[in-house]
C-alpha cells in the first residue's frame, strides 16, 4: 500500500475506486497501478485478470509486464486498452 500512496502522490488524482478498498490508477500507454489485489488469475503479454475482495478486473491491451507485485501492491506496465470490471 505505501508503493501505491508514493506512486499517487506524484501522479496527483485520476484513480478509480472499487469496492472494499480496492483502487487503480491508468497512465495512459504506460501501463497502471492496482491497490487491493489478491490475486492475479490470469496473465500473457495482452491479458491480465485480478482478483480483489469482491471485484475482478479483466485488463486487455499489449505489452504487458508486471514490474511489481507486494502486499497486494500491483504496478503493471504496457498499453492498457480495456478494463471490465464484474462482482465477485
Amino acid at each position: 500500500m505505501r508503493l501505491y500512496n508514493e506512486i499517487l502522490k506524484k501522479l496527483g488524482d485520476g484513480e478509480s475506486a472499487l469496492s472494499a478498498g480496492a483502487r487503480y490508477t491508468v497512465l495512459p500507454g504506460r501501463g497502471g497501478y492496482f491497490q487491493g489485489v489478491k490475486t492475479v488469475s490470469e496473465f500473457s503479454s495482452e491479458r491480465v485478470i485480478l482478483g480483489f475482495r469482491r471485484v475482478v478486473l479483466e485488463i486487455e491491451g499489449s505489452g504487458f509486464i508486471i514490474e511489481k507485485y507486494c502486499d497486494g501492491d500491483l504496478e503493471l506496465s504496457g498499453r492498457i486498452s480495456e478494463i471490465r470490471s464484474t462482482e465477485d
